[in-house]
Parts: structure tokens; sequence; C-alpha cells
């Protein structure tokens, strides 16, 4: 097997000043990417723009920006200890997001009129 043609220092940075280290096709995808997202955003606006629940519209469009976002990312080509940080970051504020309910907090059914004191069924005078 031969080996690998070498290739001097100045060669070196003409093509790293260049940005031809980069995988071919890799910037043409990052803003593919791009565009989807701004296209889905697009079709969420129209969508949204007759709803009045708020906290719907808001979960619709940061789902939409935190996927486009981690495939921009992923698509970026670093190396995996620099976009698991990133993903677990978009995934801890997707599930704040998707998590977080607007409704009141439920109040507990009174079952039994005396327990409020203490008192359940089987707590009567003996």
């Amino acid at each position: 097997m031969a080996a690998p043609p070498t290739v001097s220092a100045t060669d070196l940075a003409s093509q790293i000043e260049a940005g031809s280290l980069r995988a071919p096709g890799e910037f043409d995808f990052t803003i593919l990417i791009a565009l989807f997202g701004c296209l889905a955003l697009a079709f969420l606006y129209l969508l949204s723009r007759r709803m009045q629940d708020v906290s719907h519209v808001l979960r619709m469009y940061v789902v939409t920006i935190i996927v486009v976002g981690a495939l921009m990312v992923v698509s970026s080509t670093y190396a995996t200890n620099q976009i698991a940080p990133i993903v677990g970051l978009f995934g801890t504020i997707a599930g704040y997001v998707l998590g977080r309910s607007d409704s009141p907090p439920r109040r507990r059914d009174k079952q039994d009129p005396g327990a409020e004191d203490g008192e359940g069924p089987g707590d009567g005078p003996r």
C-alpha cells in the first residue's frame, strides 16, 4: 500500500483559508436544513395566526426551532464530544417547554368531611 502524498505547510495553509478541509456538500446540507427550518416556521406562522392559546403556539415554535437547531449542529460535523452537550441542552429546553403546564394545580377532593381534622373513617370514638 502506498503512503499518502505529503502536503507542504504553505499548501495546507492555503487549503485551510479556502475552507477546503470540510466534507464536500457539508455547507450545502446545512443551508438546506436552514431553509427547511425557515419554511417550517413560515408554515407554523400561517397555521397559528388564528390560534388563541399562546402556550400551544409557543410550544410548536420552540419544538420546531430545537429540531432544526439540532439538525444544523449535527450537520456541521463537529466531533461527538462537542455535539453531545448541545443536543442535551436542546433536549432539556424541549422537556421544560413541553412538560410545563399552564393549568392551575388540582385541589384534593374531600371524600370524607372529617378528614381535614385528621379523622378518617376509622378514627372515630372507641
